[in-house]
């Protein structure tokens, strides 16, 4: 008996090897030695499968379609999982996990958020806006075009009332919250089909008409949107476990919703006491008037543009490549909302800042570090990256957090390196940015935990945002529409800074007296757009991270 009892042990003990069912025993053979070269063409695959059909020039979201994606993308998975990359070199390694991922979003797509079905403003024909939308929707460009771009613009013109159509027919359960943006965004595509039809009357009449129709149409779907928004459920958020998720299973973040919420609420206070001791050091000196002009606004970003790449290139923080330059032609941002025809030009009389004017017709180094050395130094690297994997644009926001933490660390990193010593005012234009950037975190994890309205969250980022935020203020309309359409955008730049100054802490301390900062900046960009964690698996040789995310 004790003989027996001894095998029973011996053999639970041994590892259990299970089969899928549905795949041969010599297929998952393959599967098992695969390559890297057999995962790019996986990628390959599944980066053309994401998009939608088109039907006539709609794209077709209608349940049927989206089932057989699903379907489809569940086969594409086991696929991957099949893979075994376990002795593959720790490059290839992250980026099977970028693939995975990316698989995920989608996933994340399907299975909880499902725009096509929940958010009026998914359908988004004119392209107003961040977040999650339509496939196919399109800018309107100046007229008048030339011949090669009339016809195909035009057809895009023409479907816009076949597309709202099908919204309509698809929207089965549509959020309160996410309705009433939609309506606010309608609007504006009504103001822009009309100014369009204005336009091609004067310049290409064979435009009047369709843009007349598209402008009904949205006026139409606009109308629909006010008759049913009242007996909508209120919130629009994916619920706190399915937020988890996310964060672990797409942005490959390290920590919990209410780790998070920890995290930013620290944070927000640090930024709020550091700016009131910078202002107690200034507070005999005037905060600089914004500009008025835009050509006050011109000169004054170009001479902080190349003074701010000038401080990077020679106090040797990081490789600043030529082709990273100020670009005479970008101009203010504005918000997709801000190119309403019907509203005042910016620099129309009497000027009407948001909060971010306020601080960049002020002085622009905080934002213009964020922007420069940040995103567009970002953008331009990513397209001249020639990986199979790491080149590829990023899908389903998995790198946003990369892109917005590097972007955001560069604001804080110029007041650290003494870059704004003889600026005392900007230092506290910059504790505000920060503070702003902090009071987001708490308005996403509400929203997302349906514990939050988007009014609620809101009026809470107005509230803690220390200076220049009023009600109504377009950057808060904005961040808030943003973060409760695409989860991870609201935490993803003060989240994404403290993984980015964890991942320093840790070279760092490896490297001892050998660290350098440049070679670090340099290291971490060229990783890629991928999440942070991967970025440190890398650098490090750490796993740890990496084996809990799996």
């Amino acid at each position: 008996m004790k003989l027996k009892m001894r095998l029973v042990a011996a053999l639970l003990a041994l590892p259990v090897v299970t089969l899928t069912p549905s795949m041969p025993l010599s297929a998952q053979t393959a599967a098992a030695q695969a390559s890297h070269a057999d995962l790019v063409a996986l990628y390959d695959e599944f980066r053309a499968f994401v998009a939608p059909p088109m039907v006539d020039g709609v794209p077709d979201y209608s349940p049927a379609a989206m089932a057989r994606q699903y379907d489809g993308l569940r086969k594409l998975q086991a696929r991957l999982n099949a893979i075994d990359d376990s002795g593959w070199p720790v490059s290839e390694r992250v980026d099977y996990m970028v693939v995975k991922a990316e698989m995920h979003g989608l996933e994340f797509q399907h299975r909880v958020m499902q725009p096509w079905k929940h958010d009026p403003a998914f359908y988004s024909t004119t392209n107003l806006g961040f977040g999650p939308k339509m496939h196919g929707a399109f800018g309107i460009p100046r007229l008048p075009l030339d011949a090669d771009r009339l016809a195909p613009f035009k057809a895009k013109l023409e479907a816009v009332p076949e597309a709202l159509a099908q919204a309509r027919a698809n929207l089965t359960a549509p959020r309160g919250d996410l309705a009433r943006l939609a309506i606010v965004q309608k609007q504006v595509e009504i103001n822009v089909f009309g100014e369009l039809a204005q336009s091609a009357a004067r310049l290409q009449p064979e435009l009047v008409e369709p843009a007349k129709r598209a402008q009904t149409a949205a006026a139409n779907f606009k109308a629909w949107l006010e008759s049913i928004e009242a007996g909508l459920p209120a919130h629009g958020g994916v619920g706190k476990d399915n937020y988890a998720w996310y964060l672990r299973n797409v942005l490959l973040l390290p920590y919990t919703p209410d780790e998070v919420a920890v995290i930013g609420e620290r944070e927000y206070q640090r930024q709020v006491a550091f700016l009131k001791i910078e202002e107690h050091r200034n507070r005999d000196i005037a905060m600089p008037e914004p500009v008025k002009t835009r050509a006050e606004f011109d000169a004054k970003r170009k001479a902080e543009d190349e003074h701010l790449l000038k401080l990077l290139r020679d106090g040797q923080w990081v490789t600043i490549p030529d082709y990273v330059e100020h670009d005479p032609e970008e101009g203010p941002y504005q918000f997709p909302f801000e190119r309403d025809p019907s509203k005042p030009g910016l620099f129309d009389p009497p000027l009407n800042l948001h909060f971010f004017f306020q601080a960049e017709f002020r002085d622009g180094l905080p934002l213009r570090a964020h922007n420069l050395p940040g995103h567009m130094f970002d953008s331009l690297q990513a397209a001249r990256d020639t990986r199979p994997v790491r080149g590829k644009p990023r899908l389903f926001f998995v790198n946003g957090l990369r892109n917005e933490g590097w972007a955001f660390y560069l604001e804080e990193m110029i007041l650290q390196a003494g870059m704004l010593e003889d600026r005392p005012k900007t230092r506290e234009i910059d504790y505000i940015l920060g503070a702003k950037r902090a009071a987001r975190i708490m308005p996403e994890l509400k929203m997302q935990a349906n514990e939050w309205t988007w009014q609620q969250a809101n009026e809470s980022l107005i509230a803690r945002t220390p200076k220049w935020m009023k009600p109504g203020d377009a950057v808060a309309q904005f961040d808030i529409e943003l973060y409760l359409r695409q989860p991870g955008y609201g935490i993803g730049y003060y989240i994404g800074k403290v993984e980015l100054e964890k991942l320093l802490a840790d070279v760092a301390m490896q490297q001892g007296e050998a660290f350098d900062i440049k070679d670090f900046h340099d290291r971490f960009r060229a990783a890629g757009s991928i999440p942070i964690s991967l970025i440190r698996w890398e650098m490090t040789g750490r796993d740890d991270e990496i084996k809990a995310l799996r």
